[in-house]
């Protein structure tokens, strides 16, 4: 005699795949984007205003606002292109490695140039441990995105 075999509840099988979370809420990642394209618009509109927080007369931040507004440029770009991979559904993990290393090289000119005295020594070396620890959570949100 055969038995008919009754299905196993799916609910309580073990082997079923579970929804994953994501290791990096999109909120987050929405978050580092939108600060790159508000720091980079305010260097384009207030090229000065970096320089003189630093410390640097008028004369020199005025001569040296346009590389203010490249780095500017640089930060709007980065932060778009995060922001536009987020909303296709895109990978994000390049382009915010590429927000921490945009980090990483800010965090080394920020501390070259308060060691060397072209800026305020506090507020340099201030900027250089800011942006150090923002190329360090962006690189540990990389990490993340990549598991």
């Amino acid at each position: 005699m055969t038995h008919a075999r009754i299905p196993a509840d799916p609910s309580t099988d073990l082997h079923l795949p579970r929804p994953r979370t994501k290791p990096v809420p999109d909120a987050v990642v929405w978050g580092l984007g939108i600060t790159r394209i508000v720091i980079g618009a305010g260097l384009i509109v207030s090229p000065v205003g970096l320089a003189r927080g630093l410390g640097i007369d008028a004369v020199t931040a005025r001569r040296v606002g346009w590389m203010a507004r490249v780095a500017g440029a640089r930060e709007m770009a980065i932060g778009a292109g995060t922001i536009v991979a987020l909303r296709r559904g895109d990978p994000v993990d390049g382009w915010v490695a590429a927000q921490a290393f945009s980090d990483g090289v800010d965090a080394v000119a920020f501390a070259t140039s308060a060691a060397r005295g072209d800026v305020a020594p506090v507020r340099g070396w201030g900027l250089a441990l800011f942006a150090a620890s923002g190329s360090i959570s962006e690189a540990l949100a990389v990490a993340a995105l990549r598991r």
